[in-house]
């Protein structure tokens, strides 16, 4: 009788061991930085940035698109993930940082009045780095885990990389880590420019945890445990965006380095709860933050958004360049726009100004204003 009690008191907490986030991120990133000084110079530098980008509140809003890739990665059937099943992935990303999530409207009234759109889009590429059409997916057949060797998955990263200054590369994995546990997320690199151009930047995923279809867990729609799950990819991109757990640090300083969310002292579990291990002068934790571990992932902050917005605007692992329109042309996440300059012959063209109301001539990319002797001004955009 006993024996049969202690299996029967055992199943809920290997349930839970399946179906919890396992995010490594944290472990990995501090190793990574602490054995590479000068990375980690960079890290602190822009961690500074983001601070003094919350306080002083000068991030700018403004709509944003991430080019995206998939490296699938199986020993023997890497197309069990499909075109359907990633895409639902990006979808629920679109979902996430659009704030389009149906709990958006129902959070927590403390949180309500910080919850934050972060105005963020993700696009599956459409042309791969040799200018070819693509669906934003690579197949690999290998048994490569996501962290061999020496622990920052160069292995499975070599096999397929596209450029990490034009695409958020997402390594799709069975194994995410080397000790045999199937059950783990995955995990992502800060910011880094150093990794960037050693082509392991990026995230590493479980496929178990991948959008909705047969690659995941999740074959039973969004209402499921699962589909929770399936979000994760939301946590996983978080951390790629410069975003670190919300219980980093615990209930010491400077915690995830963000003003606006509460520290805690341990991570949540699979249930959302308000009072789980409160540091000294927090009287409620925010257990729907995507951030943290818990089974009610529904929202960013405010804080949150500036320190994303401050790492998209850096140099810092080519951020920056990512969502240029440059770039997002070249990846296929933004058609191109001629507009030729209008012709008319009954009017004349007196002159043409620019924003600040200087003269000039016509600029190529320059929104420019063209005054003519009718009394007539026009506002004109050429695209070369």
């Amino acid at each position: 009788m006993i024996r049969s009690m202690i299996l029967l008191l055992s199943l809920p907490f290997v349930m839970q061991g399946q179906n919890s986030i396992k995010c490594t991120t944290s472990e990995i990133n501090k190793k990574y930085f602490e054995e590479h000084p000068k990375d980690k110079l960079e890290r602190e530098w822009l961690n500074e940035e983001s601070r003094l980008a919350e306080f002083n509140k000068t991030a700018v809003s403004t709509s944003i698109t991430i080019p995206i890739v998939f490296h699938v990665n199986d020993p023997t059937n890497p197309q069990k993930v499909t075109l359907a099943q990633v895409q639902s992935a990006v979808d629920i990303l679109n979902e996430d940082y659009n704030g389009l999530n149906p709990e958006f409207n129902s959070l927590r009234p403390e949180f309500q009045g910080i919850a934050s759109n972060f105005e963020i889009n993700f696009c599956l590429a459409s042309i791969d780095p040799d200018g070819n059409s693509t669906n934003g997916i690579t197949y690999h057949y290998n048994s490569y885990n996501g962290r061999e060797p020496n622990g920052s998955g160069g292995a499975v990263k070599g096999v397929s990389v596209w450029p990490c200054d034009k695409y958020l590369n997402v390594w799709i994995v069975n194994e995410v880590e080397d000790d045999g546990d199937l059950y783990y997320s995955g995990w992502a690199f800060y910011p880094s420019t150093s990794l960037a151009d050693q082509g392991l930047d990026g995230i590493v995923y479980n496929h178990r945890y991948l959008g909705y279809g047969e690659g995941s867990s999740d074959v039973s729609g969004p209402t499921s445990w699962q589909a929770k799950m399936a979000r994760v990819l939301t946590h996983e991109v978080g951390h790629y965006l410069n975003l670190m757990h919300t219980f980093a640090n615990y209930c010491t300083s400077p915690g995830d380095e963000v003003s606006d969310t509460p520290p805690v002292f341990h991570h949540g579990s699979n249930n959302c709860q308000q009072n789980w291990t409160l540091c000294s002068g927090v009287t409620i934790v925010n257990d729907e933050n995507y951030m943290d571990y818990t089974d009610c992932p529904s929202m960013f902050t405010d804080g949150q958004k500036t320190r994303v917005l401050t790492a998209l605007n850096s140099t810092v692992g080519y951020r920056s360049n990512l969502w240029s329109s440059a770039n997002l042309i070249a990846v296929g996440c933004q058609s191109v726009t001629t507009v030729q300059p209008e012709i008319i012959q009954d009017r004349r063209l007196l002159k043409i100004i620019d924003i600040l109301g200087r003269e000039t001539k016509p600029t190529i990319n320059t929104s420019l204003f063209y005054i003519y002797d009718d009394g007539t001004v026009e506002k004109k955009l050429i695209i070369e």
